[in-house]
């Protein structure tokens, strides 16, 4: 997995697991400017309305809610981040806003607002919303593959194509939704004080999408980034923004999911 070259790189601090990284993340330096991705939690398809079928695609089209567990694994993340040294230094909050991320958003809030004078605000995003599935939202992958339109490995060719998605698919391509979330990562770094941190709170393909593009490679489907997890990355002059970026960004943490508690 990719997760696992970048340790072996020495990209981000060295662990027993790609999940379960949590070595020592270093203080923000003075020049850069820290982003701390969060994903949401697992989800109830039943609560969604209409019900997502077990097993379907739903992505941004369904504005599925947080399970128990998912809120549980929501408050996990928010008290992991606020335990770390990295949560003194968030002064921005920035998420999806469909409920199941908009839940952890404000569980971090919640933590972290104490420790801002005037506390914490949760600004949302349009741009954050998760991958639009088009005609295959409410289908499972098998489903999908099985439609002679599609066919077998339509799934990983939307994920590795631009266009796929949205000529094909009739929902985003991965071109689309790369340009989305990276305008909106610019975004919130451009409100990110040298020196500080901002969190984004979202989905898995647009933190996908933000960890591809941190470590350089573009095969998203190797990227793991379980439900509620951490990932941090710190950028410098030069690896933002995307329209002149050729400096690489630095990722401190990939993957991390916080025990319940």
């Amino acid at each position: 997995m990719l997760v696992i070259a970048a340790i072996a790189l020495g990209l981000v601090a060295r662990c027993p697991s790609p999940v379960a990284c949590m070595g020592p993340v270093p203080d923000v330096g003075f020049d850069t400017r820290r982003l701390i991705l969060v994903r949401h939690g697992a989800v109830n398809r039943e609560l969604s309305e209409p019900p997502v079928r077990a097993g379907a695609l739903y992505g941004g089209n369904f504005d599925v809610p947080l399970s128990s567990v998912g809120e549980a694994e929501a408050v996990a993340a928010a008290k992991y981040i606020a335990s770390q040294g990295c949560g003194d230094e968030v002064r921005f909050v920035c998420s999806s806003p469909m409920a199941r991320a908009l839940y952890g958003a404000k569980a971090i809030q919640a933590e972290l607002s104490p420790r801002v004078i005037g506390g914490l605000k949760v600004e949302t995003n349009e741009l954050l919303r998760e991958i639009d599935r088009g005609d295959w939202a409410n289908l499972t992958v098998a489903e999908v593959e099985a439609d002679p339109k599609y066919g077998p490995g339509a799934y990983d060719r939307c994920a590795l194509e631009d266009d796929y998605g949205r000529e094909v698919a009739g929902g985003e391509g991965m071109a689309d939704l790369r340009d989305r979330v990276l305008a909106a990562r610019d975004y919130v770094l451009r409100g990110t004080r040298p020196g500080s941190a901002s969190v984004i709170v979202s989905h898995m393909w647009v933190t996908r999408i933000l960890l591809a593009d941190a470590l350089g490679v573009s095969n998203v489907l190797e990227i793991d980034v379980p439900t509620a997890s951490v990932s941090i990355v710190d950028y410098t002059h030069g690896s933002w923004p995307i329209s002149v970026a050729d400096t690489p960004a630095q990722p401190r943490l990939l993957g991390f999911k916080p025990e319940l508690l």
